[in-house]
């Protein structure tokens, strides 16, 4: 005759927060609250409740497991094997996103801490943002060995103040409407290859967006601050193109460096900061083709009139036959 097995303890959630627990075949609704310690999972059963002497809960139950973001927006705990017990299941956890900083995510949710009072928790997860290679927002959950992947589905945008902000669609569960929900990114912008563009965050946390995009213009005019770019983003039968721009000041600087200054509001700028190899076109126009920090060519060339150019710099230079141009091969003094 085969042993009989014991039930093991299954856990979920409902939509008021509170800790569904399965024992011996029975559903038990728990009160309390749930925090988030070093990206871990904690519920606190309430005290008050007789469930808590009723099943011997303690003061804590911390859940292992692997971090999600459904479509829904709301995070979810994969539950994995804790000790010798494999648990199994899925922990929802229904709220929203509240804001994203540089190093963490923060999502805000409902606990039913008592029978005559709810509670709202702020649960913090830290991490690092990174694009995928669908020009996705993704967070990576620090770990102790691999990062958990929270992948943002919905589509971003730039506003006004060139920050990229995120945009999605969230279900209110009380009122049975649906809201717009804004997530703003505090960052500046650099364009770091010939069509990757990142947007940074905190570059000594690897926490920025690298996208890959293209320039629709690659001739600007100097005297008119503004980049176009377009990029697709999402899986490939879903991909959505995305076309932004930024708006600046060109500024030329000392040996032919150059800049583009952009606003960001709240007295806030930040410049995009380039080297340049520079020529004289037939045309009586300075060409800067712009490079990144590793001297890589962009496939960008920025281009100035010489009168725009002759009451604001004393030009120094070598010139050389290139291509039938002439190649400026030292720099120039600016005096502004």
């Amino acid at each position: 005759m085969e042993s009989s097995r014991v039930k093991k303890t299954k856990y979920a959630t409902d939509n008021i927060g509170r800790l569904l627990i399965n024992k011996g075949g029975r559903l038990y609704p728990a009160e309390g609250e749930f925090k988030i310690e070093k990206n871990d999972l904690i519920f606190e059963p309430s005290r008050k409740s007789p469930l808590a002497e009723i099943l011997s809960l303690p003061q804590s139950i911390k859940f292992k497991g692997n971090w999600h973001l459904n479509r829904s927006h709301n995070l979810e705990l994969h539950l994995k094997e804790a000790g010798s017990k494999d648990i199994g299941g899925i922990l929802e956890l229904k709220g929203k996103i509240l804001s994203c900083e540089a190093d963490s995510l923060v999502f805000e949710m409902h606990c039913r801490k008592s029978t005559d009072e709810d509670r709202i928790s702020l649960l913090s997860l830290s991490g690092r943002w990174q694009a995928d290679n669908s020009n996705n927002l993704i967070f990576l959950v620090s770990r102790d060995t691999e990062e958990d992947i929270l992948k943002l589905s919905a589509g971003w945008q730039v506003n006004n103040n060139h920050k990229l902000v995120y945009t999605y669609e969230k279900e209110d569960l009380v009122r049975k409407t649906r809201r717009t929900e804004y997530l703003e990114f505090d960052g500046y912008w650099q364009i770091n290859g010939e069509k990757r563009i990142s947007y940074n965050l905190d570059l000594k946390n690897n926490s920025f967006f690298e996208f890959r995009a293209s320039i629709e213009t690659l001739s600007l005019p100097g005297n008119k601050g503004k980049i176009k770019f377009r990029l697709g983003a999402g899986a490939k039968k879903q991909a959505r193109e995305t076309i932004f721009s930024l708006f600046g000041t060109w500024k030329v600087n000392a040996k032919g460096s150059i800049s583009f200054e952009i606003d960001y509001g709240s007295k806030h700028s930040y410049s995009m900061d380039f080297t340049a190899s520079v020529y004289l076109n037939r045309y009586n126009q300075f060409i800067f083709e712009l490079k990144n920090k590793e001297y890589e060519d962009l496939g960008i060339a920025v281009k100035f009139e010489h009168k725009f150019l002759k009451n604001n710099a004393r030009l120094f230079a070598r010139l050389a036959k290139l291509d039938k141009e002439k190649r400026i091969e030292a720099g120039i003094k600016i005096i502004w």
